[in-house]
């Protein structure tokens, strides 16, 4: 647990943002999420870099990082549909990606494939953002804390867990350091992250059952903890 402080600083940042997109919601939200966006894909470049791949991630950039702005400003372009913006948004970065390709001898095609995987991951699933909404005052709050609370909580528990107690390994060949103490007590967490977005949203006037937050938030740590163990085969 030696890095446990720096992981408690990195929360504290990310809560604070996330609080602010919370309560702001709107421009503030769009640009944060198409922040984040844009770092996820620095950072999986980093990775592919690392491999030796030279993927075009300009498209990547432009398109993953605008699309929540083309979302929240431009509805009325795509018949009010934030789905149909962000779908556009995914399509122009697919023929760029493409394009490039076509027209640059020097881009291998392994290269052309950590550039299409990019576009799934990080990209598009940060896409589903868009989808939730930008009103600060309606549901998509709940959506937004439920993901985070269950994500977070799934993953802080699992980490403390299993440098604490973690003796049976989970996926060794895939990362050591995880264990089935911790992926159990991730699952435990996530379920309590959805006991605190129950009690967040009072602070919008909302009454959604707390059944519906420990599920939504179980499935969202289950899923955070298949996507770590996705990220670490990389």
């Amino acid at each position: 647990m030696k890095d446990l402080p720096l992981r408690a600083a990195v929360a504290v940042v990310l809560l604070s943002l996330l609080g602010l997109v919370l309560w702001l919601g709107g421009v503030f939200q769009a640009v944060i999420l198409g922040v984040f966006t844009v770092l996820a894909v620095f950072e999986m470049n980093a990775v592919f870099k690392a491999k030796g791949l030279k993927p075009f991630i300009i498209p990547h950039i432009v398109f993953g990082g605008g699309m929540f702005l083309l979302a929240y400003f431009c509805p009325q372009f795509f018949r009010g549909s934030a789905a149909l913006a962000v779908i556009t948004a995914l399509f122009a970065a697919l023929f760029a990606i493409a394009f490039e390709r076509a027209v640059n001898p020097k881009r291998s095609n392994d290269d052309l494939t950590a550039a299409l995987a990019m576009l799934v991951f990080p990209v598009a699933l940060f896409a589903f953002f868009a989808l939730v909404g930008f009103a600060k005052d309606d549901h998509s709050r709940i959506a937004i804390i439920c993901v985070f609370a269950g994500v977070a909580m799934a993953d802080n528990t699992a980490y403390m867990v299993g440098s604490l107690i973690g003796k049976h390994k989970l996926c060794p060949a895939i990362s050591p350091k995880k264990s089935v103490e911790g992926a159990i007590a991730g699952l435990i967490g996530g379920a309590l992250g959805g006991v605190i977005s129950f009690l967040l949203q009072k602070l919008w006037g909302f009454n959604v059952s707390i059944l519906t937050h420990i599920l939504v938030c179980f499935f969202a740590g289950a899923i955070g903890q298949i996507g770590d163990l996705f990220a670490s085969t990389f």
